[in-house]
């Protein structure tokens, strides 16, 4: 889906009845800091305070076509001393996976890096989203760490991943490359920044996840209860300790972990795989069981 699929507008008071049944939408809430509002007079109020907060800009996405409102995103914390600021964003449950938050995140870039001569960029992704992560990523955003219990839901906490992007890299990258609808990844690219350790989630399959990782050294042991686990090195060796014997993997060879064996992977050099697992799994194991 090309960039000009979507227009970004700046919000207004106006948008209120087409926000609406976005914003009450708990689907689409539950990955925001904010909560679901369920009248137009509660919708008009946050857009007049996203309106009145300082060094905050906001903007609807909209179809090309036909101006049809299908979600915000914009920025705040914007510091031009400094030439960095946030990015927050939501889309409609109706129009994910489309192809229009790709192209929405684009434009969004354009204004901050183009238009505002912003430096450096950044956005928080809730641990458990894994479709936002996946789309920063796929922009460009590198994940730089963990803000741990930096949001709370429904009572609880919850990690959140903060990811940045720098104009320098927005203008330098070459890892995605758009086929009409579709993106090619060049995997080894993403990989070129990263020395000894990366480990991101660059695909979704259905209800499965393709991560790509650079390891250097030793991983714990641990298993996956309910779902198998695959490895396929493109890259240096990838060594799997077994309970019983150790597999060694050369570049093209692929090998699969079933659910429910201990393991754990290990390099003794930069070595560079992709992993095929079910995107929420439960792991069992820790740096302790390494003597196993």
């Amino acid at each position: 889906m090309s960039h000009n699929s979507v227009l970004l507008k700046p919000i207004s008071e106006k948008d209120a009845q087409a926000l609406l049944p976005i914003w009450s939408d708990a689907a689409v809430t539950k990955w925001t800091r904010y909560p679901v509002l369920q009248s137009l007079s509660e919708v008009k109020n946050r857009i007049k305070q996203l309106e009145q907060t300082k060094h905050t800009s906001r903007y609807t996405i909209r179809q090309h076509d036909d101006q049809t409102v299908i979600g915000t995103c914009g920025f705040k914390r914007l510091n031009f001393l400094h030439e960095t600021g946030e990015i927050e964003f939501e889309l409609g449950s109706t129009f994910w996976r489309q192809g229009f938050m790709t192209a929405a995140l684009q434009e969004l870039l354009h204004i901050g890096f183009d238009r505002l001569q912003l430096n450096r960029l950044e956005v928080k992704v809730n641990a458990d989203n894994i479709p936002s992560q996946r789309l920063v990523r796929r922009a460009g955003f590198r994940q730089e760490g963990i803000i741990r219990q930096g949001r709370k839901w429904d009572g609880k906490f919850q990690d959140v991943l903060l990811f940045s992007l720098l104009q320098s890299e927005f203008r330098s990258s070459a890892a995605v490359e758009p086929i009409g609808q579709l993106e090619l990844l060049r995997l080894l690219n993403l990989t070129k920044s990263s020395s000894t350790y990366m480990n991101e989630i660059v695909s979704e399959v259905n209800d499965h996840v393709v991560r790509l990782a650079v390891i250097e050294g030793d991983y714990h042991w641990h298993k996956h209860d309910d779902c198998d686990e695959a490895f396929f090195v493109l890259e240096g060796e990838l060594y799997i300790d077994l309970a019983e014997r150790t597999v060694s993997l050369q570049p093209g060879d692929l090998f699969t972990i079933p659910a429910g064996v201990m393991h754990r992977t290990r390099s003794n050099q930069r070595t560079v795989n992709i992993c095929f697992e079910k995107a929420i799994n439960e792991i069992t194991g820790s740096k302790k069981e390494a003597s196993l």
